[in-house]
């Protein structure tokens, strides 16, 4: 199980540096909405992976690991919740 991923998590770029996710789905985990595939990074990128297993209106879910477009990772997520990838 991995720790989910949600709005303000921190995700690393190799060329913009660590920033936070900007947008997210209906869902919510520890008062914030979940992060998922196809949201965004504040630097622009996408987050291009996802939970097999669990989805938010339609979306996978992010988890902590997961692969941005610009070549990054997210490098935190909820303490609490975790989801298999």
């Amino acid at each position: 199980m991995i720790p989910i991923a949600r709005l303000g998590d921190k995700h690393v770029c190799p060329i913009h540096g660590p920033n936070a996710i900007v947008s997210g789905g209906k869902a919510m985990i520890d008062g914030k909405p979940v992060a998922r595939m196809g949201d965004k990074t504040a630097c622009g990128a996408t987050i291009i992976m996802g939970s097999s297993m669990s989805t938010d209106d339609g979306k996978p879910v992010a988890y902590l690991g997961c692969a941005t477009s610009h070549g990054g990772a997210i490098v935190s997520g909820s303490p609490a919740h975790k989801i298999l990838p």
